[in-house]
């Protein structure tokens, strides 16, 4: 129920659209399945909703003068929302969210452009279990991966997608049990 309360907050604080699936082109630079249900509303506006081979939906969004607009949202075949991802344009451009088939929220990333540009954070019910940051689709800054106690594993440094400072890794009490540097993706210290 928490993931349901989650979820409606999401979609009242981003009703200008965003949602779904990324991309994966046919004919006319779409990846709308040819069977979609395609319903014309107004100014170049098409209401899309895809159904897997059993009949249940399994995509649906808007398409706006041949491009994605809005929150497009996938479906599991239980109806429960499987992500939603924000398109401006065509892109990717806001905050996706996945969920995992019980409605708990997974994984939240930020888009910008069609690129990951921002926080981006992989849960394990209310726990985060890796957290990183990205610039232009590159990972930038620090990277954390967790254990299941919440403890840190390993952290990094990432300069333009490259590791590039030093990074650890730690047993489940905290304690450093390996340490290396790096620069430029080349390991430089042991």
């Amino acid at each position: 129920m928490k993931g349901y309360y989650i979820l409606f907050s999401f979609l009242l604080a981003s009703c200008s659209l965003s949602v779904s699936n990324e991309p994966s082109a046919n004919e006319n630079g779409m990846d709308i399945p040819a069977n979609a249900i395609k319903e014309e509303l107004s100014d170049g506006i098409t209401k899309i909703k895809v159904n897997d081979g059993t009949g249940n939906l399994s995509q649906s969004g808007i398409v706006k003068d041949g491009k994605r607009q809005g929150n497009w949202i996938d479906y599991y075949p239980s109806a429960v929302i499987k992500s939603i991802t924000p398109y401006v344009d065509g892109k990717m451009e806001g905050l996706r969210v996945e969920f995992g088939n019980s409605g708990q929220v997974e994984k939240s990333m930020e888009y910008h452009n069609g690129l990951l540009n921002g926080t981006y954070k992989e849960l394990r019910y209310s726990s985060i279990k890796e957290e990183r940051y990205y610039e232009n689709g590159k990972l930038e800054g620090t990277l954390k991966i967790y254990y299941d106690n919440g403890k840190i594993m390993e952290e990094g440094l990432y300069k333009n997608g490259t590791r590039d400072g030093v990074s650890k890794w730690y047993d489940q009490e905290g304690n450093v049990t390996i340490e290396y540097e790096y620069k430029n993706g080349e390991l430089v210290k042991k």
